[in-house]
């Protein structure tokens, strides 16, 4: 049968099941990859080359490459804000990252090591809030900004982001596999949970960290709804609300600009995720396994 056959790639014995699931993997991952690929290339081009088609890379590679220009990018900082809302993005969302992580760490060791009344049905209601829909939350959350007087303030928008339903849980399951014979040579020691916690419990669990803080990365920087509500003003708001507004310009769209903004945008949590891809995937193996 035609599954059976099999054929030997460096050494090791593949079936011809193998190899064709390889293929259409392969192929699925150049689907994704074919918009950055145009996002990248169209980010450095005229909005005359933009729709050409066969598309000017792949008649002229070399030319093409060699005719880069910064137009785009240059055009959207100047006119439209690039560089403003990149750093209000950088801002709300690695200080959201911070601070995610350490309140997200703390309630997981407590869900992890401490013993307390109401734990268990407290880390139940921890999971259901994973599942309620982000949206339901808008009323509240606005109604206590607005008592805080943090409207249309940068650390309105981070508030909400300090604790991961999500986060606790991935930390909670990392932790418990750390072996208590550590925390207990440290209780001997005399260290406290703080200290056991800072000097025991987060060094030994960097892949966890890595992985609770890039998909809190991600969601923030991604996130429109919040900044939308909660930064109002032209010097203030975030990559995905000012790409927003140019989109709504019905009568003359800056295609390049949009170009520009949607390559920066799609950049930087890109080159965040490659940076830490082997500790995000550990992070979220080992979570799973314990």
């Amino acid at each position: 049968m035609p599954w059976a056959l099999s054929a030997r790639i460096s050494g090791r014995r593949v079936t011809a099941g193998q190899l064709v699931g390889t293929a259409l993997v392969g192929l699925a991952a150049l689907g994704y990859l074919l918009p950055l690929f145009w996002l990248t290339d169209a980010a450095f081009r005229s909005s005359a080359e933009v729709f050409q088609f066969p598309p000017v890379l792949l008649r002229d590679p070399l030319n093409a490459i060699r005719n880069y220009r910064l137009d785009n990018i240059l055009t959207a900082a100047r006119e439209w804000n690039l560089g403003g809302a990149l750093q209000v993005s950088l801002l709300v969302t690695g200080s959201s990252v911070l601070l995610n992580l350490l309140v997200s760490s703390l309630c997981a060791y407590a869900f992890a090591f401490a013993e307390f009344r109401g734990k268990k049905v407290l880390f139940t209601v921890l999971l259901a809030m994973m599942m309620v829909p982000m949206g339901t939350m808008l009323v509240p959350t606005m109604r206590n900004l607005r008592v805080l007087h943090l409207n249309n303030n940068v650390l309105g928008l981070i508030l909400p982001y300090a604790l991961s339903p999500f986060a606790v849980f991935l930390l909670r399951q990392y932790f418990v596999k750390i072996p208590r014979s550590l925390m207990e040579a440290a209780w001997v020691d005399g260290a406290g949970h703080v200290r056991i916690w800072w000097s025991v419990i987060l060094p030994l669990s960097g892949p966890a960290l890595v992985a609770s803080g890039v998909s809190q990365f991600l969601f923030v920087w991604n996130d429109f709804l919040m900044p939308s509500l909660v930064l109002r003003g032209d010097g203030n708001r975030t990559l995905p609300v000012q790409l927003q507004i140019l989109l709504g310009q019905v009568y003359n769209p800056p295609l390049g600009s949009m170009i520009a903004f949607g390559f920066v945008s799609a950049l930087v949590p890109l080159a965040v995720f490659l940076a830490f891809q082997r500790q995000f995937i550990a992070g979220l193996s080992g979570a799973s396994k314990g």
